[in-house]
């Protein structure tokens, strides 16, 4: 069995800590925090996980057309406690979402922010 020695091992855990922290949370960097927005629109889909569950939800606009977003929000535990169950969700409601929209405003294939609050019709 080969050893390793105690400053490689040093140096490889903190390589994987480093990987594991940079991957396992962004923060709030990717979105612009300068400027609001509301967004009000249907439930087409979500994902309740950790550390971040995620709304898809197709907003009208005031020529007819709808655009998709995709709103990041928090653990999914808090949204269920929040009253945003999955049978709930399945049923497409409408939601008002406050938050953050993404530095990015390609808008390919759809638009991402990060919710700051909900509401939501019931």
């Amino acid at each position: 069995m080969r050893t390793i020695s105690k400053a490689r091992l040093a140096a490889l855990i903190v390589t994987m800590i480093s990987t594991a922290c940079a991957s396992a949370h962004h923060g709030l960097d990717a979105f612009d925090q300068t400027e609001v927005i509301e967004l009000k629109g249907r439930v087409v889909g979500f994902e309740l996980r950790n550390p971040h569950s995620v709304l898809f939800i197709e907003v009208g606009n005031p020529d007819g057309s709808r655009t998709a977003w995709e709103i990041e929000g928090g653990a999914a535990r808090g949204i269920i406690e929040a009253g945003l169950s999955r049978a709930f969700l399945s049923r497409g409601p409408t939601v008002r979402v406050t938050g953050f929209r993404s530095r990015d405003t390609s808008c390919q294939p759809r638009c991402l922010a990060a919710g700051r609050s909900f509401d939501f019709d019931r």
